[in-house]
């Protein structure tokens, strides 16, 4: 593949060079990649859509913008027609055969009619039938006119190739007609080939420990120096063109605004397209979000103060933005790779994830919050909040920007959806821990929380349910416990309460020195009424009222300031490793 792909400008060579109609490819990829298709070993095609489809956002992404759809749906029924795709046009990828689907990453790079078409493996999987037919329409989309260049372990078929080219430990063994190649290494078949590769040229033995593969690639190398094919095919036409290093770089020409405004558009469309047709997932998604509504109405005390609620609020918005993204790039890398090729915009294609993503997520996020808001209304739940929750649900979106942004970097990142999955639990477990459930936070953990998208969000959402705090933390000094909060207020009055009983005491103890001051009639002084048992006040048992603490170093406008800011943050990270990626 690194060989095929360097051939093609997927991943420019360190060293030597390229040349197509002798032009450097990697310094004219711009004007060559239209005359280039590549249909790499894995398929290069969104399994949900149809067939036509498939050719049809292909088409929109790689065609001039001037092309009308009509003049791309008529290039699309002679590609179906030319691949023998036309009766299966409406067929969704993923119900076609191993076959059928190799047909379609063909008819993919023919809408652009190129002229050098590299394929990579084409026929591994397939069974023998499947592979005979395969290789025959590669043979007649030869004979229109195109080079087709495979790489292929399968020798069955090697008969309609014009030319073939022979390598071993990276040396050029021989390259010429197939009926050359068997005369040249003096095999009777295609198949008995690698056979004879394994033998050393100078004796004819069969190849032992003594004798090393490189040793033997070299020999067989030097041998094809010295024949006639060497210096007509390879020598001469060397010869004949000008040497000069090679750039190393590719060009790719700037999109514009108009050019990614329209990517975004025609990405978002098939984005959309594509996630439509997985029906069930899409019903999970959004059938968990009321159904944890409930299990958090079910499992919140009436009586209890109200933070679980408003973190569950945040947890679950952060969950909702990383999950529904960290798989969404790695799955279809190998058709951004190759869309990449034709100029495909790194800003328009996440830029189109994001816009996706944000409608299911805001689906999700509206399902959970209007049936605990409603509980609310209802007086089953208390979960306040200003302007009917309007705020408090706009902290769940820009939480959930967060975990998409967090959830399309793990993607750009790791190169298995296995990975990306179980690294979910692990960004959401952090947050559960440090976002203050458990309490104030106290030293290292207090700087820790403010990692934490769910730290922030949390806070924001106490701050917008206007109600007081239990402890002092966050307190304001104009609320009924004078910003103490509660549980400090109460102490202080019980302090306050218990002192002025033992001034009344002493007071007491001084005027009657030792006896019960009474009046003429008999009845109890002003003093003595005052000596009653004070009443001590209580913590009472309902705290609905209440949340437990606000984050000294928050407030309302820094908490969506810094979650914007983390969001951009994301942002940039991923453009930049998609962007390295290019250079891999």
């Amino acid at each position: 593949m690194p060989l095929i792909e360097a051939l093609n400008g997927v991943r420019p060579a360190t060293s030597g060079y390229v040349r197509i109609n002798n032009l450097d490819l990697y310094r004219n990829l711009d004007s060559l990649k239209q005359s280039i298709g590549y249909v790499p070993q894995e398929d290069i095609i969104h399994q949900e859509l149809s067939v036509f489809r498939t050719l049809y956002y292909v088409a929109k992404l790689r065609l001039p913008s001037d092309v009308s759809r009509k003049e791309i749906v008529s290039i699309i029924e002679e590609v179906l027609d030319v691949t023998g795709l036309s009766e299966r046009r409406n067929v969704a990828v993923s119900d076609l055969s191993g076959g059928q689907r190799k047909r379609v990453s063909m008819a993919v790079e023919l809408i652009t009619k190129p002229s050098v078409i590299f394929l990579d493996e084409p026929t591994s999987g397939l069974d023998p039938a499947t592979e005979d037919k395969i290789m025959k329409l590669f043979r007649q989309i030869a004979e229109s006119g195109r080079t087709v260049i495979m790489t292929t372990h399968a020798m069955e078929n090697v008969g309609l190739f014009d030319k073939i080219v022979v390598l071993m430990r990276g040396k050029l063994v021989f390259f010429g007609t197939p009926n050359d190649a068997l005369k040249h290494l003096g095999a009777s078949s295609f198949k008995q080939l690698y056979d004879r590769l394994e033998t050393p040229v100078s004796d004819g033995r069969v190849k032992t420990n003594s004798v090393s593969s490189e040793v033997i690639a070299e020999e067989w190398k030097q041998r094809y120096l010295k024949t006639s094919q060497y210096s007509e095919l390879i020598k001469k036409p060397l010869s004949e063109i000008r040497s000069f290093s090679s750039s190393g770089r590719r060009s790719r020409s700037r999109l514009g605004l108009f050019g990614s405004v329209r990517q975004f558009f025609d990405l978002s469309r098939r984005y959309f397209e594509v996630l439509l047709r997985d029906k069930l997932n899409l019903a999970i998604l959004f059938l968990q979000a009321p159904i944890i509504a409930l299990m958090t109405f079910l499992v919140i005390g009436a009586k209890s103060p109200r933070d679980f609620v408003y973190f569950v609020l945040s947890l679950v918005s952060i969950w909702f933005g990383t999950s529904v993204s960290a798989r969404e790039i790695i799955r279809e890398r190998p058709v951004y790779r190759r869309e990449r090729m034709f100029n495909l915009g790194i800003i328009p294609y996440l830029a189109s994830k994001f816009f996706v993503l944000g409608v299911i997520v805001f689906i999700q996020c509206l399902m959970f919050f209007v049936p605990l808001k409603f509980f609310d209304l209802i007086g089953a739940m208390l979960m306040p909040g200003e302007l009917l929750g309007i705020p408090q649900f706009w902290t769940m979106l820009l939480t959930a920007s967060v975990g998409m942004a967090l959830g399309l970097l793990i993607s750009a990142l790791f190169k298995t959806q296995e990975i990306a999955t179980s690294l979910v639990p692990l960004i959401l477990i952090p947050q559960i821990l440090f976002s203050g459930l458990v309490g104030v936070p106290q030293g290292i953990n207090k700087v820790i929380g403010l990692t934490m998208p769910s730290a922030w969000s949390f806070d924001t959402m106490k701050r917008f349910s206007t109600l007081e705090t239990l402890e002092p933390e966050g307190a304001m000094p104009g609320d009924s416990t004078k910003g103490l909060g509660l549980y400090k207020f109460i102490e202080k009055e019980n302090d306050e309460t218990l002192k002025k009983a033992e001034r009344d005491l002493a007071d007491y103890k001084q005027m009657s020195g030792g006896a019960s001051p009474v009046d003429e009639q008999g009845n109890p002084t002003p003093l003595a009424e005052r000596l009653k048992v004070p009443e001590i006040k209580r913590i009472p048992d309902d705290l609905s009222g209440y949340v437990t603490f606000m984050h000294p170093w928050m407030n309302e406008v820094l908490n969506q300031l810094v979650l914007m800011l983390m969001f951009w943050i994301l942002v940039f990270f991923t453009l930049i490793v998609l962007k390295l990626r290019d250079a891999r």
